[in-house]
């Protein structure tokens, strides 16, 4: 069965944007989400692409405290849905949010059908390289709740550490590669560069019910 949703959740800095369209380009999801008006580039490549969810962003301003705000899981997957042009499309949505890092396990005992894709570099790593593509100057998405630079390699850090705890209960870490693409969402035609790709680890976690 085609999973409803993937929750994406990475670190400013973690190359999560880049693993989102590896998969969105080559799988079976709707991308009714994209537009000009929801991309960033980055020299020659477009950093960001589709819908971004979470305090200070176009959507998902309450993302950040699923469990205080999400009573009802349908109200969840509403706001969710209603970035997408075509919601009705019988594909799976991409959500992306930083901030899910801090609801993880409401997300997976709450919306079914779902999976929850994490990924993560080292901290001082993923803020160098968000610094590099464009730090505060970034036009899309908003960046601002993360105030500053020492606020954001503090959040950074504690972002990393709540994804390690989540998957430590189910999972473990592994690091982006051509076969564990194939392991977990099937055939493909996609290469996965070993210098732009080397430190980036994934984990694929299946919601309940």
């Amino acid at each position: 069965m085609l999973s409803k949703y993937t929750f994406l959740t990475g670190a400013p800095g973690s190359r999560w944007s880049g693993v989102a369209q590896l998969l969105t380009d080559n799988f079976n999801y709707n991308k009714s989400d994209e537009g000009e008006e929801r991309q960033y580039i980055h020299g020659e490549f477009t950093g960001h692409k589709g819908s971004y969810f979470g305090p200070g962003m176009e959507l998902g301003e309450d993302f950040h405290r699923l469990e205080q705000s999400y009573f009802n899981n349908l109200r969840f997957q509403a706001m969710c849905n209603s970035a997408f042009a075509d919601s009705n499309l019988p594909q799976t949505k991409m959500i992306k949010c930083h901030q899910f890092a801090y609801g993880l396990d409401w997300l997976k005992e709450n919306v079914p059908n779902s999976n929850i894709l994490l990924v993560k570099r080292p901290t001082d790593v993923s803020f160098d390289w968000w610094k590099e593509a464009g730090g505060w100057d970034i036009t899309y998405p908003n960046y601002q709740w993360y105030l500053d630079d020492s606020h954001m390699q503090h959040y950074i850090d504690t972002e990393i550490k709540l994804a390690d705890m989540f998957v430590k209960k189910y999972q473990q870490w592994e690091y982006l590669t051509e076969d564990w693409i194939t392991e977990h969402f099937g055939t493909h035609s996609i290469e996965v560069s070993p210098t732009k790709y080397d430190d980036t680890q994934v984990c694929l976690i299946t919601t309940d019910f």
